[in-house]
């Protein structure tokens, strides 16, 4: 396997889990886990005294000796104490620790998750469902999970160590006749208990194999249908158009009804799982009071020996126990750590898969596409252009048949589209800001939603009320401080002009825009280019567009064309500059009707 195919296998459970106890904040974390750790060794010594304690106390009640009752009532009682507070302690350290690695685990997928343009590749790719509720809940989950069951496999190693030594200490040796020889068998409680365990884990298992799979389905189907109702939401005034309100009724409810039976199966298997655990510990709970029996009738123990066998048996139960209570949760914890295993396998795919189309930053000036070649996501040729190099302050107009690939040519340009060949340089020193067809309009004030993608504190209100007077929104200029859902409350056109209004304030040296105002009047629009040139005369302004109105206010034009059907995929690398004609048309010439190509 080579280095590529090891770095984009499947990750492990481990590189879910460990890499929070590998940075700087292993050492506090160590140490609480150290605490937690020396707790648990505390409350199993405390479990020994209060065995011994209960034993005593028992025979000094039964021979009515006030005199042994009084301090051993008072010792009790203080030992009760101890454990109490220990167990708190234990809780809080828990929970802190927890919290810790939570918030640890949750930035460092946030990160990673918006820090490149693994959002959008995930996204568009269709790689991953559901990729922020995996962030948001099932991190917390498997973080309490898993810090869970590891403590609780100590404090049961622990447990079973201190309790195994107990019983095997007071359980005596039960002695009997069989097949004519005489059997001695010491400890004999802990080797009942022990049967008694592994026949137990048996049957959970048998029970309740099937819970993995049903957890994991949970999960997805619950995931999918938050995600619609959101879609709702998000999307409210488009269905309420289209008169959709009962198509999507009809939507959630089938994907409800996903998350209906899956919950039913998971019910039912898991009431076998508890009920085959319940009814079998039913039937062996009065197992260590039977094997107590023969030593009580004959003399070798007393009554508080009895007692002792009775809590130290029950005690070495319930710790081995834990493993059948825990199944149905580790079932869960399994389904949380596969879905975190594929998030983190995406998350890998998209940070680690070269592009094909070249993109390097230079010291000029220009932006420029050398030999740029774009295909769909399935390999089907769209456009190509050999050579196309814009300046600042020039302004393109592209246009083209409709799945050309005018915004994939954008896309590409961005650095998010893969799926091509060639070469893109940018300029290093200059600031470039697109501008789709929808643009995103974060939820907050609206100062914050104009200065964004940066700090609202980076601009004057004074600037940004005069950037939105430039961009036709005056009767937005003293609502800055409001604060809204602007993606929702604003039309189609009103979002336009906030980005428009963005641009203005951002000031860039090249403007992509993707039919940016095509939810505008001509006049409107005409307004906001000619706004735009006024304002940011320097800049280079690169227009995705079909209205012919828009051509005098640009002074280049490129028109791009489709591929022939020789040109796929697979033989694209063959092609060569001769082929340029078909490609594409570029022209710098524009009569004041409109454009117009040389050569034609």
């Amino acid at each position: 396997m080579n280095a590529r195919e090891t770095s984009t296998a499947r990750p492990g459970i481990s590189q879910i889990l460990m890499p929070y106890w590998q940075t700087p904040e292993k050492y506090l974390a160590l140490l609480i886990l150290a605490m937690i750790i020396s707790i648990n060794l505390g409350t199993a010594y405390i479990s020994v005294e209060a065995n011994r304690i209960a034993g005593k106390f028992t025979d000094a009640l039964i021979g009515l000796d006030w005199e042994q009752i009084k301090p051993l009532f008072i010792f009790s009682f203080v030992l009760g104490l101890g454990a109490m507070m220990l167990r708190w302690v234990n809780v809080l350290s828990q929970g802190y620790l927890a919290l810790r690695w939570r918030t640890w685990m949750t930035l460092h997928y946030i990160r990673r998750w918006t820090g490149t343009s693994a959002y959008y590749q995930i996204e568009r790719d269709g790689a991953l469902s559901n990729i922020d509720q995996r962030i948001a809940d099932d991190v917390n989950e498997l973080v309490s999970a898993s810090l869970n069951f590891f403590l609780s496999i100590i404090s049961v190693i622990i447990s079973t160590v201190t309790y195994t030594a107990l019983l095997w200490s007071v359980s005596g040796v039960l002695r009997f006749s069989f097949m004519g020889s005489d059997w001695a068998i010491p400890g004999y409680m802990v080797y009942a208990l022990y049967i008694e365990y592994v026949l137990q884990v048996a049957l959970s298992h048998w029970l309740g194999k099937a819970l993995i799979r049903l957890n994991m389905n949970q999960q997805n189907a619950e995931g999918d249908f938050r995600f619609l109702g959101v879609q709702l939401r998000e999307n409210a005034e488009q269905i309420a158009f289209y008169q959709g309100g009962a198509r999507e009724g009809e939507r959630l409810a089938q994907r409800f009804a996903r998350v209906r039976d899956n919950a039913l199966s998971v019910l039912l298997r898991g009431f076998k799982v508890s009920f085959g655990q319940s009814l079998f510990s039913h039937f062996l709970s009065p197992l260590p009071t039977l094997l107590a029996l023969p030593l009580l009738l004959s003399g070798e123990i007393t009554f508080g020996d009895m007692t002792r066998i009775q809590m130290a048996y029950g005690s070495l139960g319930a710790t081995l126990s834990y493993f059948m209570q825990a199944y149905q949760s580790f079932t869960r914890w399994l389904a949380l750590t596969k879905r975190l295993q594929d998030m983190e396998e995406a998350l890998n795919k998209s940070e680690q898969s070269p592009s094909p189309i070249r993109i390097t930053d230079h010291d000029g000036s220009d932006f420029s596409c050398q030999n740029l070649r774009l295909f769909t996501p399935a390999g089907r040729a769209l456009t190509a252009l050999d050579s196309w190099q814009v300046s600042p302050g020039e302004r393109w107009m592209i246009n083209g048949a409709s799945g050309v690939g005018k915004s994939t040519l954008l896309r590409a340009c961005a650095g998010l589209w893969q799926h091509g060949s060639g070469a893109i340089a940018r300029p290093r020193r200059c600031r470039t800001l697109f501008l789709p067809q929808k643009s995103y309009l974060p939820t907050g004030t609206l100062k914050a939603a104009l200065c964004y993608p940066g700090q609202a504190r980076d601009f004057s209100d004074e600037a940004c009320r005069q950037a939105l007077i430039d961009s036709a929104l005056p009767n937005m200029a003293e609502q800055l401080n409001d604060e809204d859902r602007w993606q929702q409350r604003l039309s189609g056109g009103e979002q336009q002009r906030v980005a428009i209004a963005r641009t203005l304030l951002h000031r860039p040296d090249f403007i992509f825009l993707d039919e940016a105002t095509s939810a505008l009047d001509p006049e409107t629009e005409q307004r906001i280019y000619q706004a735009l040139i006024n304002g940011l005369p320097n800049s280079a302004i690169i227009s995705v567009a079909h209205r012919e109105t828009l051509a005098a206010f640009h002074t280049h034009h490129l028109h791009l064309t489709p591929l022939t059907g020789s040109d796929n995929h697979h033989d694209r690398e063959n092609q060569t500059a001769d082929d340029a004609p078909r490609y594409q048309r570029t022209d710098s010439a524009f009569s004041e009707r409109g454009l117009a190509w040389r050569g034609e």
